[in-house]
């Protein structure tokens, strides 16, 4: 048994937590998986791992030897891919839903430019850990709290209230003074490592009219689509809201702000097409974030 294959055993029960899906992500059995790990521990004289709600954790006194597995892995990473060229190969991206659907264009120009360059394209509603799930590049409404990862602002996303013609001419004044049906974003994460505050339902509501809360999700795409049809107001991102012919905006003014981060792995980020991809988004989020007019408003 080779040693590089024990330790990415070692990484892969680390990334998955479990040895089913670390198993799963090496392609190999679950009993050969537990007997690499078993082998890597007899050799090491010391336990890697503790359970802990059916997870299994690296051990805080092993660290060291985690920051040298992923050291090692991206070391071959490199090396493979410098005989492959620095311009061939793969650049994983996380970013939310909105930002993939509203940069279609871009990336399809991207390829266009870079056709060697495969993009891994993922739309999580959580903040991916880039050093556990091998991801290159995050585009968030956040800055990173810790982390080693490269960072770089983007710009500022505004946000406006809209609503749906349908809906206003209901709803604008209720003559009764009745609350207006609100809709907002729910998402909860189980770690706090990002200065993220427009998952906080009440970031949100404290930016729109007085009302009650008719629904949550956890997808801006969603937010929108329920606004559109009529179920109430909502705060969304204007790159989003603006480009609804379905919506208006009760105020020309945005509502609120917040910034944009580019975050970088710290292995990766001098890899050619990984700068080539970075420049590229940094340059076309300066030119989408620019000001503009707002045509589609609501009177008084």
């Amino acid at each position: 048994m080779q040693g590089w294959d024990l330790i990415r055993a070692f990484l892969a029960l680390h990334r998955a937590g479990t040895f089913e899906g670390a198993a799963k992500n090496l392609a190999v059995d679950h009993s050969t998986l537990r007997r690499r790990i078993q082998m890597l521990e007899q050799r090491m004289a010391v336990p890697l791992f503790a359970r802990n709600d059916g997870r299994y954790l690296v051990l805080p006194s092993m660290r060291p030897l985690l920051e040298a597995a992923l050291r090692m892995e991206a070391s071959s990473r490199q090396f493979f891919e410098g005989a492959a060229g620095s311009l061939a190969g793969t650049v994983r991206v996380t970013m939310i839903d909105v930002f993939a659907s509203w940069l279609a264009p871009d990336l399809a120009c991207f390829h266009a430019q870079h056709p060697n360059i495969q993009l891994d394209i993922t739309t999580e509603h959580h903040f991916v850990d880039l050093e556990r799930e091998l991801v290159d590049v995050a585009i968030r409404m956040a800055r990173p709290k810790r982390g080693n990862a490269r960072m770089r602002r983007l710009g500022e996303i505004r946000y406006a209230v809209y609503g749906a013609p349908a809906y206003l001419a209901k709803h604008r004044a209720p003559a009764d003074g009745e609350p207006h049906d609100l809709l907002t974003l729910a998402v909860h994460f189980t770690h706090q490592d990002h200065e993220f505050l427009e998952s906080e339902e009440n970031w949100m509501l404290q930016f729109l009219p007085p009302g009650r809360v008719v629904c949550g999700t956890d997808s801006y795409l969603q937010l929108r689509r329920y606004c559109e049809a009529g179920m109430g107001l909502t705060l969304l991102p204007e790159v989003l809201g603006d480009e609804s012919p379905s919506l208006v905006r009760l105020d020309a003014a945005p509502a609120t702000a917040c910034d944009l981060w580019l975050v970088v792995h710290s292995d990766t980020c001098n890899t050619e097409r990984v700068r080539l991809f970075v420049d590229f988004m940094a340059e076309t989020f300066r030119r989408r974030l620019a000001p503009r007019p707002h045509l589609q408003l609501v009177a008084e």
